[in-house]
């Protein structure tokens, strides 16, 4: 996964130490961890519904023009990380004998997981407007490449885009408690 993977990790350790003896005792560990992915990807799907981490911290809310831009495109202008749905869609599972991750081949999934800024360089940018011969002026209005009759470059200078971390990965409490839940439902049934 070149986006971002999560590997399992229970940061309690007493609870750490019980999923270490229960799949000592396993013999099919790749079916347990299996499980497990399906767990945390159901869980992981229900973060993106509630728009928050694994922790139940809300995710930092869209700014006003993030919302108009996506109103102009036609997507759903509310939804966080959601307005394509391509990264919730993305996030997939990979279990071995020994572990299970979960994460996004997405290459911007990193991003909004941990947050941070993106540097984007100055460029040269090819603008579309419609020019009246008559009047000698411009429509000061952009216009697609089909709806124009003059276009021009222009030169946009740096600028930094700041991500806001919204994390969906992760395990919380309950979470842990659910993993050797199905660590002795596992175990019963093998």
């Amino acid at each position: 996964m070149s986006g971002i993977s999560y590997k399992l990790s229970l940061s309690d350790g007493t609870i750490r130490r019980r999923l270490e003896r229960l799949v000592a005792l396993m013999d099919q560990r790749q079916g347990f961890y299996r499980n497990v992915g399906e767990y945390l990807l159901n869980a992981t799907l229900e973060n993106f519904e509630k728009e928050s981490g694994p922790d139940g911290e809300p995710w930092q809310q869209l700014k006003d023009k993030t919302i108009r831009n996506r109103e102009n495109k036609g997507q759903t202008p509310i939804r966080i990380l959601r307005a394509e749905g391509r990264l919730a869609g993305s996030v997939n599972y990979a279990a071995t004998d020994s572990d299970v991750r979960i994460g996004s081949p997405m290459p911007y999934a990193a991003i909004h997981q941990l947050g941070g800024d993106i540097v984007i360089p100055s460029h040269t940018r090819t603008i579309y407007q419609h020019y009246d011969a008559r009047t000698e002026t411009f429509d000061q209005r952009f216009r697609k490449k089909a709806q124009s009759n003059f276009a021009r470059d222009v030169t946009v200078g740096s600028y930094t885009v700041h991500i806001p971390a919204r994390p969906y990965l992760g395990i919380n409490a309950d979470d842990q408690v659910a993993i050797i839940a199905i660590a002795e439902r596992w175990l019963e049934t093998e």
